[in-house]
């Protein structure tokens, strides 16, 4: 909204943006580059703690590849987050992870990504004084239930399993996703692991804002501190909204609507918003795209994983367990559909 309002005076602002860009100040590349990579390796560190709570084992270097790839066609496709997610399930599968180990790690990164985001929202809102009690209540309670959701997930995955199995049990594509999610549901994860996570993501995240604040830098212009952070979390959750090829339009309306909401000069927030958009977006897209055009032409092969669980097995970690009515469900369906 507030760039809406803004519109008429885009033209106008344009001109001294660009005088900026005519005189950037490259030494602050030493600050833009290292924060680029912090961010993937934070996305990294929490996707491989995902696959491993879903039972998946793969080495350091396919998924910090995969996640550079998704990434990168996240930032220049249309729809990039589920094109981006999609395809990256689509790897974990064929390395060897498993549907739902795959489909697990991309879904819960994302609601992970999202929580966090909303969280540096709330921050960055406090210390902008740009927030309403209600906004704050609101945005609380939704990052409250993200949270439990994220952490509640593997346990609930053991009861999903069960109903499936019990009603579903004469349909084989049913009976596989039933065996998976028994599988899936033995790898415990507690508040502890659910920690792990989000503060990998929050690192990968608070990371790519230390890129838009050298992105100021390389314009020469002061760093709007009070609220950089609302900004970079409204540009991100905007962008999200956004079917188009790198969220155009609402990355660029978050953050320019949150630095001029907090004072920052139109002019000075054009020029910092045209460097992070090519620093950020466009050159980790064409990396990423890179990436995966590479990975499309290599052979897959198995990941290092643990052993899917057949109806056998189910039944014997059911009896030691105690649980045995669930696994006997879990292992007819598997019985039935053939194993995970």
């Amino acid at each position: 909204m507030a760039v809406a309002v803004r519109v008429p005076g885009v033209a106008s602002d344009m001109r001294p943006a660009l005088a900026y860009l005519g005189r950037l100040h490259l030494s602050w590349l030493a600050v833009a580059v290292p924060a680029q990579i912090a961010s993937l390796a934070g996305a990294v560190a929490a996707q491989h703690q995902l696959l491993a709570a879903g039972g998946a084992r793969m080495p350091w270097r396919t998924v910090s590849a995969l996640v550079v790839a998704s990434t990168g066609l996240a930032r220049i496709m249309p729809a990039g987050p589920v094109t981006g997610g999609a395809w990256q399930a689509r790897q974990y599968r064929r390395r060897g992870a498993g549907t739902a180990a795959g489909v697990w790690a991309v879904l819960a990164g994302g609601l992970t990504s999202a929580v966090a985001l909303l969280a540096m929202l709330l921050a960055g809102t406090a210390v902008a004084g740009a927030g309403a009690l209600p906004v704050f209540l609101s945005a609380a309670a939704v990052l409250a239930a993200g949270a439990a959701g994220l952490t509640a997930a593997p346990r609930r995955a053991h009861r999903l399993s069960g109903w499936l199995a019990r009603r579903h049990h004469r349909r084989p594509s049913i009976g596989r996703l039933a065996a998976a999610l028994a599988g899936h549901s033995r790898h415990h994860a507690g508040p502890g692991w659910a920690a792990g996570v989000m503060t990998c993501t929050a690192v990968g995240l608070l990371a790519d804002a230390g890129v838009l604040t050298a992105c100021f830098g390389l314009a020469g212009l002061p760093v709007p501190w009070r609220g950089l952070l609302l900004a970079y979390a409204a540009g991100q959750l905007a962008g999200r909204l956004v079917p188009l090829p790198g969220g155009l339009g609402g990355v660029e309306g978050g953050l320019l609507g949150a630095l001029m909401l907090t004072g920052t000069p139109p002019a000075a927030a054009t020029a910092a918003v045209i460097i992070y958009r090519v620093a950020g977006y466009w050159a980790v897209g064409v990396t990423g795209a890179a990436v995966a055009a590479a990975l499309a032409r290599r052979p897959s092969g198995p990941g290092r994983q643990a052993p899917a669980l057949s109806g056998v097995a189910i039944t014997t970690v059911g009896k030691r367990s105690g649980d045995s009515g669930v696994d006997r469900a879990a292992c007819r369906a598997a019985r039935t559909g053939g194993s995970a």
